[in-house]
């Protein structure tokens, strides 16, 4: 069985939350950058700083940001209101590990864990193998964007490159490999 990617679309540009790779980079604007940890290469920001796989960025860009040369990047840009520029490594985001699951506390709180990274509800990255699940907390609404694979919410498939919202209680299951980013609410 094949494991598709989500890929950029033309379609995001306006949307709140857009995939970028090295021919499509973050655009110049207020948001928050997230690098997915298997790009082989950095985000050059403004100033000569630079974002590394796993990495985390949120504030204001004067400037369009650019991929390493020649190196495949990957990642989401969420628009957000202009903040003070922040930005974390990959060994500063909490990590939950569980059977068949990974999950990055990129932003936010959930119970007893936090982020650095301040966040209404919360912002996780999570991996699931096949056959693998991952309950909604009790409490809350989500945004789940499926980055690889494919995940089943119900009778509802999102395939990668969907969005798909879950009002109260849901669990998530995986056919295959799947890596999606996800939203949490309330």
């Amino acid at each position: 069985m094949s494991n598709p990617e989500a890929r950029f679309d033309k379609r995001q540009v306006q949307a709140a939350w857009r995939l970028f790779d090295e021919a499509h980079p973050p655009c110049a604007s207020a948001g928050l950058i997230y690098l997915l940890e298997e790009s082989a290469g950095r985000l050059l920001l403004d100033g000569g700083e630079s974002l590394y796989p796993g990495g985390l960025y949120i504030g204001p860009l004067a400037g369009s940001p650019s991929a390493e040369s020649g190196l495949a990047i990957r990642g989401i840009q969420i628009s957000t209101p202009a903040t003070s520029p922040r930005r974390l490594c990959r060994t500063q985001i909490p990590v939950v590990t569980a059977p068949g699951s990974r999950t990055r506390l990129l932003a936010g709180r959930i119970g007893q864990c936090a982020s650095p990274l301040p966040w209404p509800g919360a912002l996780l990255d999570l991996h699931l193998d096949t056959a693998a699940s991952w309950t909604l907390p009790d409490g809350h609404r989500a945004r789940v964007i499926v980055i690889k694979g494919a995940l089943q919410d119900g009778c509802t498939p999102v395939a990668a490159g969907g969005e798909h919202a879950i009002d109260g209680a849901a669990t998530l299951h995986a056919g295959c490999r799947s890596h999606a980013l996800i939203w949490l609410e309330g």
